[in-house]
């Protein structure tokens, strides 16, 4: 009888023994999972990031585009325009001259 309970026990003791060895296995593996979940959002956010800011710099450098061509299209007529009035402010300031002069019609 005794060696049937001491089979028993040494058989729970074992069984104990790989109760806890499985739990701390499964600790180590959650622990790893967390690790590599981390990692990975880490990464994820990363990623993230990196393309917004690629937006963002390509939407910028768009925008910066279009406004220069704004500007250039601008300064095109407005050369246009003093070209014309050059023409008109010349005109006038001849005509005022003549009448200044006495020159001119009246």
């Amino acid at each position: 009888m005794k060696t049937i309970i001491a089979g028993i026990l040494e058989t729970e003791k074992k069984a104990r023994a790989e109760v806890e060895k499985a739990g701390e296995k499964a600790k180590a593996l959650r622990l790893k999972a967390e690790e590599e979940a981390k990692t990975l959002k880490a990464s994820i956010r990363e990623k993230a990031l990196k393309q917004a800011q690629d937006l963002i710099a390509g939407a910028e450098a768009e925008a910066q585009a279009s406004r220069e061509k704004e500007l250039a299209q601008a300064a095109q007529e407005g050369k246009a325009l003093w070209k014309v009035k050059e023409k008109e402010i010349g005109k006038a300031a001849d005509a005022l001259f003549h009448i200044l002069l006495g020159e001119g019609k009246q």
